[in-house]
């Protein structure tokens, strides 16, 4: 999740990020309260955990993403690219 959005898109990212964390913590909480009263090994169980891992790695993937994209966007320190001659500071 992006402190500071730049624009409507990174707001929809984070609105979907915050939908996808929602998302992974209540099918956290009907997990542990299904698995209280089945078998670990129930149909009903297993696919609670299932869509869980699901949803796990795909907030993994856009946190690795995120990450990715933030090391891409930063310039090593004096590795930018400066204008060097009056002229082109001039225009």
């Amino acid at each position: 999740m992006n402190l500071y959005p730049h624009s409507t898109e990174a707001k929809a990212q984070d609105y979907r990020e915050d939908e996808l964390f929602l998302t992974i913590e209540n099918l956290r909480s009907e997990l542990l309260e299904v698995a209280q009263e089945r078998s670990f090994s129930d149909h009903v169980v297993l696919e609670l955990s299932q869509r869980l891992d699901g949803y796990i790695v795909m907030a993994q993937n856009l946190m690795m993403e995120s990450l990715r994209s933030r090391k891409a966007g930063a310039v090593p320190y004096g590795k930018s690219k400066r204008i060097r001659n009056k002229a082109a500071l001039q225009q």
